[in-house]
């Protein structure tokens, strides 16, 4: 857009308003993120922070603001059709809050689940402590807790569901995980027999969240993991590039991720009949590689 162009129309207080308000997230934002699909990229401006497209940046959106710390995210995660957006953000030491927009159309975000005064993390919590995943909710510090962290960990092919990972307690002794699912279909959360599993699992293995949509061909899917492994080794290739003395760091967490890779995929294939377990398999290592190319990159040392 040229900022050097007017609209040739008088404008009244709310249109100059709304004018003046796209013109100025225009100018020194600064680029948090940029969805996989390159549909959008996220700006903060001050204390705001736009979704802007990428194919037409008059075509935006104001995220809601949040309190806390910061009342914008430390980073975002877009759904593979861009419509959700999952954003965490750093509490106090040891705390971690998760949020998640719906992005209505390019000019509308609202928060979800809900626009009540409860968060997302403020709903999740409870219902993995309901579900008995939990003792209690370490994020509300219950129980002594002084660790509460709410993790991106995927989204579906489909898009239909966010998987996210639940850790706390007291540090300095073990801590509790919790894997669940917000369904963007329902609008509610979901624990599956196969999150059941996760959570009853003594190692770290990758994880993926379960389409609820048919699973293409083999051929399909086939190709859409070659296409992600390609991304993915530009991705590695350019973390690296800029790695420093982090090089060996960032090598040792690859190999960490691809043993978890394995691991889960293991796990993932084992819940469904023989005949449907290499689509499951290669439905599960498309959606782990995508995870991992959306990683940002300064936690890949930490696989």
């Amino acid at each position: 857009m040229n900022r050097n162009y007017l609209p040739d129309i008088a404008l009244d207080g709310s249109l100059l308003i709304s004018f003046s308000a796209t013109m100025r997230a225009e100018e020194n934002g600064e680029v948090l993120y940029t969805s996989p699909s390159d549909a959008f990229r996220i700006e903060r401006n001050g204390e705001d922070a736009w979704v802007i497209s990428t194919k037409d940046p008059t075509q935006r959106a104001k995220i809601p603001p949040l309190e806390g710390i910061s009342p914008v995210d430390d980073e975002y995660h877009s759904s593979p059709n861009d419509e959700w957006i999952f954003g965490t953000r750093h509490m106090a030491h040891g705390f971690s809050n998760g949020d998640l927009f719906h992005r209505v159309d390019p000019q509308h975000i609202k928060i979800a689940p809900t626009e009540k005064d409860q968060s997302f993390n403020d709903l999740v919590w409870p219902y993995c402590v309901k579900q008995g995943a939990l003792k209690a909710n370490y994020s509300a510090e219950e129980d002594g807790a002084d660790t509460g962290l709410t993790d991106f960990v995927a989204w579906s092919f489909d898009s239909s569901r966010l998987l996210v990972k639940l850790s706390g307690g007291n540090r300095h002794e073990t801590l509790h995980n919790c894997y669940v699912y917000f369904n963007t279909r329902t609008n509610s959360f979901e624990m599956t027999d196969y999150l059941r599993k996760l959570n009853k699992s003594k190692s770290a293995v990758a994880a993926c969240a379960e389409p609820t949509d048919p699973l293409p061909g083999e051929a399909e899917l086939k190709v859409r993991l070659d296409a992600l492994d390609q991304q993915l080794n530009k991705k590695y290739g350019e973390v690296l590039a800029h790695a420093g003395e982090g090089v060996p760091l960032v090598r040792e967490g690859q190999h960490k991720w691809i043993k978890h890779r394995d691991e889960g995929a293991r796990l993932y294939v084992s819940l469904f009949p023989q005949a449907e377990r290499e689509r499951r398999r290669l439905q599960f290592l498309g959606d782990v590689t995508a995870a991992r190319i959306d990683t940002p990159t300064e936690e890949w040392e930490n696989s």
